[in-house]
């Protein structure tokens, strides 16, 4: 690896503890019974990018797949059609509970150009479970996209409902 991509590593691993530092005390995994509001599994989300300020929708709505699994982990494809589906790779990241129904994740993704790295998008969200325990909404999300020395290059924000995969 180059000094540039050590660079941007430690930049995105700061970003990631100073996220985890800013959610309450809470255990990653939210100890709960069958039933209940509990995030874990894969989940099917319908994301509406949105204007910031106004909080008005953006373009078409497209989905995206989540899993969260146990001990705090995140996993995430998505269907955005800004991007050809050899430009954006899957997301990786954290997830954490905040207490009741209410979760925070933070997740990272490349985005490639002819093979290169163009881009990282870094989406952190609140997520909010639903009294039904097969569903949840995104009621924030932002979304910034860092070029590869870690300038912010753009950012955005979305919502999202999504259904469990069963």
């Amino acid at each position: 690896m180059n000094a540039t991509y050590l660079n941007r590593f430690a930049q995105i691993a700061l970003a990631g503890m100073l996220f985890l530092a800013s959610v309450p005390n809470a255990p990653a995994q939210q100890q709960t019974s069958p039933g209940s509001d509990d995030l874990k599994g894969t989940w099917i989300a319908t994301v509406t990018q949105r204007d910031c300020q106004s909080g008005q929708p953006l373009g078409s709505p497209f989905q995206s797949l989540l899993t969260f699994a146990e001990g705090g982990t995140l996993t995430e494809s998505a269907a955005n059609p800004a991007f050809f589906p050899d430009e954006r790779g899957p997301g990786h990241g954290v997830w954490s509970s905040r207490g009741g129904n209410l979760y925070s994740a933070s997740s990272i993704a490349f985005i490639t150009d002819n093979g290169a790295l163009a881009m990282t998008q870094v989406i952190t969200q609140t997520i909010v479970m639903s009294n039904d325990p097969d569903k949840y909404s995104a009621i924030k999300a932002v979304v910034q996209f860092f070029d590869p020395t870690g300038k912010l290059l753009r950012s955005g924000c979305a919502t999202a409902v999504a259904q469990r995969f069963n």
